[in-house]
C-alpha cells in the first residue's frame, strides 16, 4: 500500500473477451468497487460492503468468469487502486465513470491475474 493511502477502488476486466463498445473500450468488465477506506486489508467472499458499480452485465456487484465456450483461456486483471483521500460516490458508476472521478486522487495501483477457461 503507497504512503499515504486513504481509501482504495477494486476493478476486475477481462480484455480478452471478444467485445469493442462504441465508447473504445475493449474487454469485459467483471466487478467494479469502491468507497474501501484506507484501512481495509482484504474483502470478504460475497460481502456487500462498500459501493458497487456497474458492471458490463448491466448490474451492480460482482459477475464471474463466463468466457465464450471455446474461446480459450481468459485472464480477470483484479485491479486495485489506493487514492490519496476518500470521496463518497454513488453506487452504479462504470469502469470509465469511476476512473474519471478517481483519477486525480490516484498514488497506485497492482493487480493480480486469475485465469478462467469454459470447455
Amino acid at each position: 500500500m503507497p504512503e499515504g493511502t486513504r481509501a482504495f477502488a477494486v476493478i476486475c476486466h477481462d480484455p480478452d473477451a471478444p467485445l469493442v463498445t462504441s465508447q473504445g473500450t475493449y474487454g469485459f468488465v467483471h466487478w467494479v468497487l469502491y468507497n474501501i477506506p484506507g484501512t481495509i486489508t482484504s474483502l470478504v467472499e460475497g460481502s456487500d460492503q462498500y459501493t458497487q458499480g456497474k458492471n458490463d452485465f448491466g448490474k451492480e456487484g460482482y459477475g464471474g468468469p463466463m468466457p465464450p465456450n471455446g474461446h480459450g483461456q481468459h485472464k480477470y486483471y483484479f485491479w486495485v487502486l489506493a487514492l490519496r483521500d476518500e470521496i463518497e460516490l454513488d453506487s452504479g458508476l462504470s469502469m470509465g465513470e469511476l476512473l474519471a472521478q478517481i483519477e486525480p486522487r490516484l498514488i497506485g495501483m497492482n493487480r493480480f491475474i486469475g485465469t478462467y477457461q469454459r470447455d
